[in-house]
């Protein structure tokens, strides 16, 4: 007998050129991958039926993340690392699958991203940016745009110049684009980031675990 429509959550990097493929283009890019593969995936149903893929959590067009994860469907069961090295030897390079894994928990408890970042910038005005009392920017809401305080949504952990761990509200409640930060810094000093990289390394539950 076959099992129909098996819940199966994929780990993957994006890093290098990949780092500017879009949400959509990536959804497009695995669905092509998948069907270049005997992967017995799962279509949705309907009039147009296609390879179910969902990203839980967009990554910003620009940034690297080295623990992505998407969720697709499967007719059966099929061995987690066998469905790892077929999709890996059809996908591009810098987009890789780490591991496959049934899911644990749901895209809705997610809340937070943990970033690695590496900056070229004046480090003096850096420094003294992050310990100001506010931080406010711009941000597009459903009702237009709007005036907020970032500075208590920020936390900078492990900071050495030029280096640090800066974590930011992620998921469908509310969600801060990282680069909210760095455009208010550029505006506070008046100068310019020389070099920027953004790392997603982790990304976090309401309860403070690691999305599996």
């Amino acid at each position: 007998m076959i099992n129909q429509n098996i819940s199966v959550r994929l780990f993957f990097s994006k890093t290098g050129r990949a780092k500017y493929i879009s949400a959509l283009d990536l959804i497009t890019c695995f669905q092509r991958a998948l069907r270049r593969t005997d992967i017995p995936v799962w279509h949705t149903q309907g009039f147009n039926p296609h390879t179910y893929v969902n990203v839980n959590l967009p990554l910003s067009l620009g940034s690297e993340g080295l623990n992505e994860s998407m969720d697709i469907k499967l007719t059966h069961s099929i061995d987690y690392d066998e469905l790892k090295s077929k999709l890996n030897a059809v996908l591009p390079d810098d987009i890789r699958i780490t591991r496959a894994a049934e899911p644990v928990k749901k895209h809705t408890e997610i809340e937070k991203s943990v970033y690695s970042i590496s900056i070229d910038c004046d480090f003096k005005a850096f420094e003294e940016f992050t310990e100001l009392p506010q931080i406010n920017v711009q941000k597009k809401t459903k009702k237009g745009i709007s005036e907020l305080d970032i500075k208590p949504y920020t936390e900078i952990a492990e900071y050495e110049q030029g280096f640090f761990k800066l974590t930011m509200p992620s998921g469908c409640d509310f969600t801060l684009n990282p680069s909210l930060f760095f455009e208010a810094f550029e505006k506070y000093s008046g100068t310019q980031i020389k070099r920027l990289d953004i790392v997603r390394t982790g990304i976090l539950c309401r309860d403070g675990t690691q999305f599996e």
